[in-house]
């Protein structure tokens, strides 16, 4: 089920979130992801623009999954950076309110919302490249507007390029048969051109295990260069904070960012209270966005709409809370290979007590699930919790 007036709340709620994220370097690592941006050297402002988000659904597992995205605004436009934050949050808040339908025809939906979203709001004085990767239970498949890349990393570390780069050169050098195309700011399409935009979408070869999502700040070397840090690298967070800080070696003249994402693994948690819920992990930031029935109640110090005889639950099972002896290995197969530790809380950021939960209900097939998915009722609530950002393990500091 797809409703508007969720989409926008949800939308809404990541906006602030993303817009909060400012122009600072951060990198950090998350149960197996690392995700990371830096403004760089020369530009005043980052119109990068990145996350991965969790999402959980109350009453069908099966259709859980896992989204890694970049998006990278237009410098040559004068709301490139409002356009990034507009495309991310549109095309995860609807890739959230749509489970019932199948991924390339969900994808190719999301991302032309998206692209209408901005074409609408900023009146093509802004636009974004868009690269993202979805993992599900079965499978993984990514989806591509631009000149930032999609990249699968084989068990040997070798990258494979997933992406095409829509620029004019590239194209050039596709039709001739030539090697890697060089760099070219001219695109031949972005989101937010409003008509004509055609987005690649297509699956993850099963070879890959992980992939690598770069802004074309973080992989603007040469070919070579960029296969040899990938092969350098400790752990997923080394090969990200290496690459940002290749970029700034190199001049820094364009915003980087890259996120490392191992797919098809253990490393996929998914909230377990059954909550429709969004977790997103930003580069700074946790923002946990719960979707609430009228028979949801508050765990905090008012309980509002108890059952009988109720008890107040252990904490639940947050990915960030999840302790050292219970957190899982990345497979030898990822180039993630970190071991771990219970990360320590860093400087307080504001955010909200209130976590809904909602009465435990058994899974049911997929078919059934239509029925129970109301997400946009009348009595449902959006509900927003940051979480302290945590410090990286001991291996994952600079």
């Amino acid at each position: 089920m797809r409703s508007a007036g969720l989409i926008e709340r949800i939308r809404n709620r990541l906006e602030r979130a993303l817009e909060a994220q400012g122009s600072g370097n951060a990198t950090r690592t998350h149960s197996g992801v690392a995700i990371g941006s830096s403004v760089g050297q020369v530009r005043k402002r980052n119109e990068d623009c990145c996350l991965v988000a969790r999402v959980s659904y109350a009453h069908d597992s099966r259709t859980n999954f896992t989204i890694a995205i970049i998006c990278d605004g237009l410098g040559g436009m004068s709301q490139g950076r409002e356009a990034a934050i507009l495309a991310a949050s549109s095309f995860t808040a609807y890739l959230f309110s749509s489970p019932l339908i199948g991924w390339k025809e969900r994808l190719s939906k999301a991302i032309a919302f998206a692209n209408t979203q901005i074409y609408q709001r900023l009146h093509g004085a802004g636009g974004t490249t868009l690269s993202a990767v979805i993992s599900f239970n079965d499978g993984a498949i990514f989806c591509h507007v631009g000149d930032s890349r999609v990249y699968g990393v084989m068990p040997d570390r070798v990258v494979e390029q997933l992406s095409r780069d829509d620029t004019i050169n590239a194209l050039l050098k596709r039709q001739e048969g030539q090697g890697e195309a060089p760099k070219d700011s001219r695109l031949l399409q972005f989101v937010g051109m409003g008509e004509e935009m055609e987005a690649q979408i297509a699956p993850v070869p099963g070879h890959c295990r992980s992939v690598l999502l770069t802004s074309d700040g973080a992989h603007d070397v040469p070919n070579s260069v960029f296969q040899r840090v990938v092969s350098a690298a400790a752990g997923g967070g080394d090969l990200v904070r290496k690459l940002l800080m290749l970029s700034d070696m190199t001049g820094g003249r364009d915003n980087a960012s890259a996120i490392f994402f191992p797919i098809g693994t253990e490393t996929e948690l998914y909230d377990e209270r059954g909550d429709n819920e969004l977790l997103a992990i930003l580069p700074n930031d946790t923002l946990t966005i719960h979707i609430t029935g009228p028979d949801a109640w508050e765990r905090s110090e008012h309980i509002r709409n108890a059952p009988p005889n109720y008890q107040r639950p252990e904490p639940s099972k947050r990915i960030e809370e999840r302790p050292a002896s219970k957190k899982i290995a990345a497979p030898e197969r990822a180039v993630n290979n970190e071991q771990e530790i219970k990360p320590a809380a860093s400087k307080e950021k504001s955010r909200t007590n209130k976590a809904r939960k909602t009465k435990r209900r058994p899974t049911t097939p997929k078919a059934e699930a239509a029925a129970q998915l109301q997400f946009d009722g009348p009595n449902n609530e959006v509900d927003v919790q940051f979480s302290t950002p945590t410090t990286p393990p001991e291996e994952d500091k600079q």
